[in-house]
């Protein structure tokens, strides 16, 4: 089990941290008020490390540290923190497993999790304890039975106890199959699913925002984004990778977001689409809400940017540069990489930019992208890899789109991409494909239009009829935001007829899963009964 000279996610990091001469802040914890150098960071792994070979000592299929008589997984129920991050890299290090549970998840849905990936034990710090206990005369073991359960503030009793230990533990090991992290998908289509993060594939992904965003070791980064998504864990692992300074909220508050990219002088932090308006509303609505300008490096995933919002992020953070990216759970991360300001998408709104390097990427005949790479996971867990993969090693992403090679090798990291949209996501209506982004960004360019989802619903003379829900803008008047009005707004920004909304339904809000994207399901099943009498 041990690595040799292949990639291993704790190398890095642990390298990075590790100069006991220095007692510069590397690690503040918002939540606790705990701020620990590099080195006290280290050898908090270690207390974490130390924590798990305990606990999994009274587990009888786990029979302590250096055992390779099974897989060990430890399912991780901890805020965004330091703690959750000890852990994770602790687990790595020992050739275990993490598995970083959905906060958002009711008590029923992480247990079973734990059950779809055979858990070892869990780790939960106080506040998933208190959100899984679900009644007075449950506790957390009962929640999860069969699971050892270890309290998370275990690994401060340990840290407190001063036994030297680096994190390394005489050397890192790894699953033979090169597996580092369980990843659960967001569920959209289904209940979630546990991708198989690879080593290879986290640090190739690492490599690649190295080179397109540029993290660095004098970066202070802020977690924004929760570290049980694909999203917030590979940026996170990025930033550790050269030794950044980390800033860690427990979740997204965006007045305490602004404070302390002022008060900690951030510099690089991740977000989705309706994170950047939630902040750019604030500071719109109290223009002394931060000043930005330490920040040099955003990260926008999980969706595109409304008309005007990239002015909008600019108004507020003017040093920033900011990069858009598409990917997902089972890529590691990022395929491709785009700044809003690229040329290229002037009037080619559909396209997402270049894919990272050393990633193929392809279509097949209907157009669905198909990906190849380190960044690929090594698939989903109980799933035969068979029924994921073809022959040939390609993954089915799932969205419609277009490839072109790149037209300058030099400077562009690998091949052009369009994004369409999901295969299930795509319209069709009357023998066309409508994709929803093309028509939402036309719908949000209305004046009087906060946001909106499209979606298609059944009809009997097109297949499928297009059907918007529309959120007005909290200034505008019904009368000048009806549905008329939307429908000749949509014909005069030249949208196709085929393309233009059959319905309007609005709404007061746009419901999102997890992961910051729309739940077009939740909007249909919600307005069920208003989508039988709305009409143009």
């Amino acid at each position: 089990m041990s690595t040799g000279d292949a990639a291993h996610v704790a190398r890095a990091p642990l390298d990075a941290y590790d100069d006991a001469s220095s007692d510069d802040v590397r690690f503040v914890d918002a939540a606790s008020g705990k701020r620990l150098s590099g080195s006290a960071f280290v050898r908090l792994v270690g207390a974490a490390r130390r924590a798990l070979v305990a606990s999994a000592a009274t587990v009888k299929t786990a029979k302590g540290e250096g055992d390779d008589g099974g897989v060990v997984v430890v399912a991780l129920g901890c805020d965004v923190g330091v703690e959750f991050v000890a852990y994770f890299l602790a687990a790595c290090a020992l050739g275990w497993t993490p598995a970083p549970l959905n906060s958002r998840w009711s008590a029923s849905e992480a247990r079973d999790a734990c059950a779809s990936v055979s858990a070892t034990m869990v780790v939960l710090d106080a506040s998933h304890v208190a959100r899984w206990d679900t009644s007075s005369s449950s506790s957390s073991s009962s929640v999860f039975e069969g699971v050892e359960v270890l309290d998370a503030s275990a690994l401060w009793e340990e840290e407190a106890r001063g036994e030297e230990d680096d994190g390394r533990f005489g050397g890192l090991k790894r699953r033979d199959d090169g597996v580092c992290s369980f990843c659960f998908t967001s569920g959209t289509t289904g209940k979630p699913k546990a991708v198989m993060l690879t080593h290879d594939g986290v640090c190739a992904a690492s490599r690649a925002k190295h080179e397109v965003i540029g993290y660095e070791r004098g970066d202070t980064y802020l977690h924004c984004a929760p570290l049980f998504h694909v999203g917030g864990l590979s940026s996170a692992h990025a930033s550790l990778a050269v030794g950044s300074k980390h800033v860690f909220m427990p979740k997204f508050d965006v007045k305490d977001a602004l404070r302390l990219i002022d008060q900690e002088r951030v510099t690089a932090f991740i977000a989705v689409p309706t994170m950047m308006a939630m902040m750019t509303r604030e500071v719109k609505e109290n223009p002394g809400a931060v000043s930005g300008t330490s920040v040099r490096r955003i990260l926008v995933g999980a969706g595109r940017l409304m008309d005007g919002q990239f002015d909008a992020i600019r108004s507020v953070f003017p040093n920033a540069v900011v990069t858009l990216a598409y990917g997902m759970s089972e890529t590691s991360s990022s395929v491709t990489f785009l700044r809003p300001d690229d040329p290229r998408l002037e009037g080619d709104p559909m396209f997402a930019g270049n894919a990272v390097r050393g990633v193929e990427i392809k279509t097949n005949a209907e157009g669905e992208l198909f990906v190849r790479g380190p960044i690929v996971m090594l698939g989903y867990h109980g799933v035969d890899r068979q029924d994921t993969f073809d022959a040939e090693g390609w993954f089915a992403t799932g969205d419609l789109g277009k490839v072109a090679e790149s037209e300058n090798p030099e400077s562009e990291t690998g091949s052009r991409v369009w994004l369409y949209g999901r295969v299930k996501e795509i319209i069709k209506t009357g023998g066309e494909n409508v994709a929803p982004h093309e028509v939402e960004r036309v719908l949000n360019s209305h004046p009087d239009v906060e946001t909106s989802a499209v979606t298609g619903v059944p009809d009997p003379t097109w297949g499928e009829i297009v059907v918007a829900f529309v959120v007005r803008k909290a200034s505008s008047r019904s009368e000048t935001c009806e549905a008329k009005s939307i429908v000749d707004h949509c014909v005069d920004a030249n949208l196709a007829r085929f393309k233009v909304p059959k319905r309007i339904v609005f709404v007061e809000s746009i419901p999102l899963n997890s992961m910051g994207k729309v739940s077009r399901s939740e909007l249909l099943e919600t307005h069920a009964q208003e989508l039988e009498t709305s009409s143009l």
